[in-house]
């Protein structure tokens, strides 16, 4: 009996996580209608996968229909300015995350939201300023055309523990997720829209009241929680300025570890479709020439299977690769998930 109601209970919480997907934590009367969870039970389910498990749900911006792209950076700061380069690029408010190469500390890369256009090389005139100015001694930069942030594996997970539990010699395709809505009317969003969108790709799960607290130690920007409210519903939500909401496993204790590649026209189909089959996916990047960079969060105790699974199945399909990775003493996670990695090359 105890046995059949943990089963029960675990597909419950399965079934809470693929209602949130589609509707998201602001409406669980319609996730349970969608799944046909009972309502009381499905406050519980929620409320316990959330606290027991530690599950975290996020919103991901429409980067199509706000008008920007993803941009990644390396630069290397001039000696004088090393010690301060982070905290500097840290401050800037586009920033999506920031890293540090533990093995050349001098050298400091992340990604961060550039306009889309014209309009965007000017954005990213900050660099050659910087450069101008003797703060960094160079840098590069890489333009992504494709994003995209990915959820749990559900049927990969064992919902008694809230922990990944399958076999890397039988890796079974992803389920395909919801694609960006139409980019063909782009609505101007305004400062508080932005900042809310920020809020919301960091917890969606808060109130508007806790959103409001957020905006002001962070920001110093006074929004009360009615106009959050406001700007939520006629703006970010009609205009469809997020994509989807995402779910996450808890990233403490987690291994973080990041793919840079460039990968052969010929092999890019089969390449995607073997580094989206690792459940530990959490987000990609994708250029028109080829450059691709990937995300991955997972226990340390799985490293060696990842690394095994990336030299056999993913470094034949690509021409140059490069992976990093961050130990759970220095996966920094702050706001904008600030990181601090190791990298090494494959």
């Amino acid at each position: 009996m105890l046995v059949q109601k943990s089963h029960a209970r675990a597909d419950t919480y399965r079934r809470i996580v693929e209602g949130i997907l589609e509707l998201g934590p602001r409406d669980i009367r319609g996730v349970s209608r969608l799944t046909g969870v009972p309502y009381n039970r499905a406050i519980t389910a929620y409320n316990r996968v959330r606290g027991k498990l530690g599950l975290r749900v996020r919103a991901a911006p429409n980067t199509g229909v706000l008008g920007l792209r993803h941009v990644g950076f390396e630069v290397t700061p001039h000696p004088e300015f090393r010690d301060v380069a982070f905290a500097a690029l840290k401050s800037v408010s586009s920033l999506n995350y920031l890293g540090v190469n533990a093995n050349a500390p001098q050298n400091v890369f992340g990604v961060l939201y550039a306009p889309r256009g014209g309009g965007g090389e000017d954005y990213l005139r900050l660099f050659d300023l910087l450069v101008e100015g003797g703060f960094l001694r160079g840098y590069s930069i890489t333009g992504f055309s494709q994003s995209e942030r990915y959820s749990v594996r559900s049927d990969c997970i064992d919902w008694k523990t809230g922990r990944y539990v399958f076999d890397w010699s039988s890796l079974t395709p992803r389920r395909p997720e919801a694609e960006s809505f139409d980019a063909s009317e782009k609505p101007v969003a305004d400062k508080t829209d932005l900042l809310l969108l920020k809020e919301l790709e960091f917890d969606a799960t808060r109130s508007f009241s806790e959103i409001s607290a957020a905006l002001a130690d962070k920001h110093g920007v006074k929004i009360s929680d009615r106009l959050l409210l406001y700007h939520y519903t006629r703006h970010v939500v009609a205009h469809k300025m997020f994509t989807r909401y995402r779910v996450f496993l808890p990233l403490e204790d987690k291994l973080g570890v990041y793919i840079h590649a460039r990968v052969d026209p010929n092999n890019r189909d089969e390449f995607l479709a073997s580094v989206r089959r690792i459940p530990y996916l959490d987000r990609e990047l994708l250029s028109d020439d080829g450059d691709y960079w990937s995300d991955h969060y997972l226990p340390p105790s799985d490293y060696a299977n990842l690394l095994l699974y990336i030299q056999t199945r993913l470094l034949p399909l690509a021409r140059e690769m490069r992976v990093s990775h961050s130990p759970p003493e220095e996966l920094h996670l702050l706001h904008n998930t600030i990181r601090v990695v190791r990298r090494r090359k494959v």
